[in-house]
């Protein structure tokens, strides 16, 4: 017997498909609702387990949930996959998310507040852009080219180009400049979300991080959250996809490497980055007693691993920070 009863929302853009479990574990219904519907079906139940599916609107529907007093719980499409039984309905998608919900030991997420959504929205906004700059960028060279207007290579320098054109009367058509100023899209975004990240109270504790900058603190901010749904470091550690993968067997326990496909990417890449950084920048005389732990660890287990172990010590440190919320203490000086 449950506590609660359990709502499965399967998520759609105008009618969406809701399934009520009572705390007898007994089918209540399972229909078709509108947005609105759906609103004030939320308002007048009692606090309940309200599953949603990770999809597009779910931190929408699973804060509107939250605020009339649910337990919301947001879980992955692939975790929803193994309950559905029977052919892909809306039905069966919301009973499946319902089943999903109540089950022990899944994991699943939290609604982002609105300062978490608007960190990754702008990160998700650049990362696209990012991912066509190259592409646009040797475009509109060619084309300043047709007006004999040379541009040496990389972004910066392209990008001055394009604002000393700006300054020229006559240099390109007028229906062209408006056409390049996306270039400097990309920078907009960046000193848009550096400005959000200065901000917030916890991205400014998470600076004090060594070699963690804004676009870092963005990301672990948005994905971490207050870091309340993870019982401990390791748990958000797994999160992000910064511990290895477990075979157990017989009682025998193999540990093989980080998983690359699962986990968070962008915020992986970018915090082994910031390792990188760190441990080819070692001086050969060691002042701290972390730079004397990375040099042991280098020689120890090379390079990579390395990285990949100071970027899950980072993480860790930061889940702490956000958690317990804390300031990051100083590292020590090694006794001469």
């Amino acid at each position: 017997m449950l506590k609660f009863n359990v709502i499965g929302i399967d998520l759609a853009k105008n009618v969406l498909q809701i399934c009520v479990i009572s705390k007898h574990g007994e089918l209540v219904s399972n229909k078709m609702v509108s947005r609105q519907k759906l609103k004030e079906r939320l308002a007048k139940s009692s606090p309940s387990i309200v599953g949603i599916e990770g999809y597009v609107s779910s931190h929408y529907w699973g804060l509107l949930a939250e605020s009339f007093g649910h337990d919301v719980r947001i879980i992955s499409p692939k975790k929803v996959k193994g309950f559905l039984e029977g052919h892909k309905t809306d039905a069966n998608d919301a009973l499946a998310i319902a089943n999903a919900a109540m089950q022990i030991g899944l994991k699943y997420s939290k609604p982002k507040n609105e300062e978490q959504q608007s960190l990754q929205s702008l990160e998700a906004i650049r990362i696209f852009l990012s991912r066509n700059i190259t592409s646009l960028s040797n475009h509109i060279r060619a084309m300043l080219y047709e007006y004999g207007i040379v541009s040496a290579k990389g972004a910066a320098r392209l990008r001055k180009v394009i604002e000393d054109t700006f300054e020229e009367n006559n240099a390109l058509p007028t229906c062209l400049i408006s056409t390049l100023s996306i270039v400097g899209t990309i920078s907009k975004l960046e000193k848009a979300k550096n400005s959000i990240v200065r901000q917030i109270k916890p991205c400014k504790q998470l600076m004090a991080l060594e070699g963690v900058a804004e676009v870092c603190v963005g990301m672990l901010y948005s994905s971490i959250g207050n870091g309340k749904q993870f019982k401990n470091g390791r748990e958000a550690s797994a999160f992000v996809g910064l511990t290895p993968k477990q075979y157990s067997s017989g009682g025998k326990v193999f540990m093989m490497g980080i998983d690359k496909k699962g986990g968070v990417k962008e915020l992986r890449t970018v915090l082994y980055q910031v390792a990188m950084s760190i441990v080819t920048h070692l001086p050969d005389e060691p002042k701290k007693v972390k730079q004397a732990w990375l040099i042991q660890l280098v020689k120890r287990i090379g390079i990579k691993r390395t990285c990949l172990t100071l970027a899950n010590k980072t993480l860790r440190t930061a889940w702490a920070m956000l958690r317990h919320e804390s300031k990051h203490e100083q590292q020590q000086l090694i006794a001469a």
